[in-house]
């Protein structure tokens, strides 16, 4: 599965990920906010044929939750389960839902565009609900959308913004997560 966040609208910045995405035969792209254009997100579904998962940023709009409820899963409605990972999500418009825990064998991963206060690495912006969220879900590895580089800190990761060229790419295994930063310009991290 790959992580994306801070697409800024870029429609360049989609076409790159789309071709990166297929080069590497991952059909899932979880945005983790500051998507922007919910003609974007329609088109990675419509025309690059992901499956897109996704949280809002401060920088969306309600048409972005739309599109993700409509062409993909608005994650802030509830979980959605990936293999062995089950994925629930914390944006800007999110609203009550109820949380099903302890599946044996499943990862849990908290989405989230906001840093925790405890969940972070790196200064952006950040809120203590990120953390009692993942608390309460039980996450083993909180994504969030708001750092510009990709950054790891413990059981938080941030892929780094898409429109600087970053994306990530999230695996799990019983022995743990494994977690690669590229950039679309080709340089590579891997943790």
């Amino acid at each position: 599965m790959a992580v994306a966040s801070w697409l800024y609208g870029d429609k360049t910045v989609g076409r790159l990920l789309c071709h990166y995405l297929k080069e590497r035969n991952l059909r899932i792209l979880v945005l983790a906010g500051n998507t922007v254009s919910p003609s974007l997100v329609e088109w990675l579904a419509e025309k690059c044929g992901l499956r897109i998962l996704g949280v809002t940023g401060n920088l969306d709009d309600s048409s972005v939750a739309s599109a993700l409820a409509s062409k993909g899963f608005f994650l802030e409605a509830g979980s959605f389960q990936i293999g062995n990972m089950r994925l629930t999500g914390m944006g800007l418009m999110a609203g009550s839902k109820e949380y099903s825990d302890g599946l044996s064998g499943v990862a849990t991963i908290a989405v989230s565009f906001l840093n925790g206060r405890l969940h972070r690495c790196c200064s952006g912006l950040s809120s203590g609900i990120v953390d009692e969220f993942a608390e309460k879900v039980g996450a083993d590895l909180v994504i969030t959308g708001s750092c510009p580089t990709p950054c790891v800190n413990g059981e938080t990761v941030s892929p780094g913004f898409a429109y600087l060229g970053w994306v990530a790419v999230v695996e799990y295994s019983l022995g743990g997560f494994r977690i690669v930063f590229e950039n679309l310009r080709k340089e590579r991290l891997r943790f």
